[in-house]
């Protein structure tokens, strides 16, 4: 869970959940729906199952790993995080970077929508 003070696209003053993708140093890329974090393919899975990745072009407003050729690098005292909803999420390809700063810790429990209420594993 991160505050979304000072990120640039992003409504002030509330809280976002996403997942850390990325943390400093590390390199990452996105190819056939996978994330690569220096190099190796990391499966992230959620409640329905393995979570595909797509790139967003700059003309549906990606700004970050827009093809599957582009690498990016996280900065030291950033992060870098993605959506669940992969086709639908304003995260890092959007954005970019997170400051260290802004996160707040990891989301435990699971209030909306009703059908997913409970513990978050």
């Amino acid at each position: 869970m991160f505050k979304t003070s000072g990120v640039p696209s992003l409504l002030q003053g509330i809280f976002y959940v996403s997942r850390v993708a990325g943390e400093p140093g590390e390199s990452l890329r996105l190819a056939d729906g996978r994330l690569y974090v220096n190099g190796a393919p990391v499966t992230l899975t959620n409640a329905t199952g393995e979570i595909r990745y797509v790139n967003f072009s700059p003309r549906l407003g990606g700004r970050f790993l827009t093809t599957s050729q582009d690498t990016l690098t996280v900065p030291d005292g950033y992060y870098f995080v993605l959506g669940d909803n992969s086709t639908n999420s304003l995260d890092g390809r959007v954005w970019g970077f997170l400051p260290a700063t802004n996160i707040m810790g990891r989301a435990s429990f699971c209030f909306w929508p009703p059908r997913h209420f409970g513990t978050i594993r």
